[in-house]
């Protein structure tokens, strides 16, 4: 079982020397990975609504400070020798994906081989608006990002004659340090989805679903892995979920009193789970750092017996 925490890259919350305690603290700590989350920018939310206030609003802090994934990643690769690093998740059908795929090679060199690539499809119309692209065709542009992503990986010269991107005999270079690249961690858990996942994925990697869900999917990904010549057994799960103790239940099983909280964790890992990408409220130093130490010395013993 590896554990890891979402990086507080937003709100008043994120700095530099937050990043600084977080790395330090996971260093010295043992965390398997410290994750970081993604948008470009803060449009009015009109067509799309944000599903984690009650009011579909956008949080004002993050309206003030959203640090980018890959600035926040490259810097802490030099912080860093041990913790894996990861994006949980690019949206990667917001961005040219021959420079995502520039970019993510580019970390894995300077990380030594520490990056886990997580990418999904995103839920902010609005963004996509003000950025240009197409809400509607994310799904179909994602999946062949991930195409040309593995194609440029492997450092030989690509042709890709697809329904965005067109090029022939190009080289991107330097290539990833993992082979055959970062292992890809697929964010979501709807059908095209679990098609993407078992299409292009090393990590299934749903947001916010119960060990019950978990469970209740897993046959509808089997499905899709048999699909493409693969099985379902052994493929690594990952969810990613909140992490918060508190005296009240919360909306997920991972927000409570710790009895519950860890009830909740035992049943994720009987229905599948081999990996915890923990979001952490409120997004503070401090409260990562205690995040951090309450895994490590309560959560993962017991999770790893």
């Amino acid at each position: 079982m590896k554990f890891g925490i979402s990086i507080p890259v937003r709100g008043d919350g994120a700095s530099p020397l937050a990043f600084d305690a977080v790395a330090d603290r996971a260093e010295s700590a043992g965390l398997d990975a410290l994750w970081a989350s993604d948008h470009l920018l803060m449009a009015p939310p009109v067509k799309a609504k944000y599903p984690g206030t009650p009011d579909g609003s956008i949080p004002d802090g993050w309206k003030r400070t959203y640090y980018q994934p890959f600035s926040v990643l490259n810097y802490l690769a030099g912080r860093t020798r041990n913790v894996r690093l990861g994006t949980s998740v690019l949206i990667l059908p917001m961005r040219n994906p021959i420079e995502v795929a520039a970019q993510v090679a580019e970390l894995d060199q300077v990380s030594r081989g520490r990056v886990n690539f997580g990418i999904g499809v995103g839920w902010f119309e609005d963004e996509y608006d003000a950025l240009g692209y197409d809400f509607a065709t994310r799904g179909r542009r994602c999946n062949e990002g991930l195409e040309i992503c593995r194609k440029l990986w492997t450092g030989r010269p690509a042709a890709h004659e697809g329904e965005f991107h067109q090029f022939s005999g190009a080289v991107l270079g330097p290539r990833p340090l993992q082979e055959p690249g970062p292992p890809v961690y697929i964010g979501g858990h709807s059908g095209p989805a679990l098609r993407r996942m078992a299409r292009f994925g090393d990590v299934w990697h749903p947001f916010r679903v119960t060990p019950e869900e978990v469970n209740e999917l897993r046959p509808r990904l089997e499905e899709a892995l048999k699909a493409e010549d693969r099985q379902l057994h052994g493929l690594p799960i990952a969810p990613k979920v909140p992490l918060v103790i508190q005296k009240d239940k919360g909306p997920l099983p991972t927000q409570g009193p710790m009895n519950r909280v860890m009830d909740a964790l035992q049943r994720y890992r009987d229905a599948g789970a081999t990996e915890f990408c923990f979001d952490i409220a409120p997004e503070t130093e401090a409260n990562a750092v205690e995040t951090i130490d309450l895994v490590m010395e309560e959560i993962a013993p017991q999770l790893r017996d």
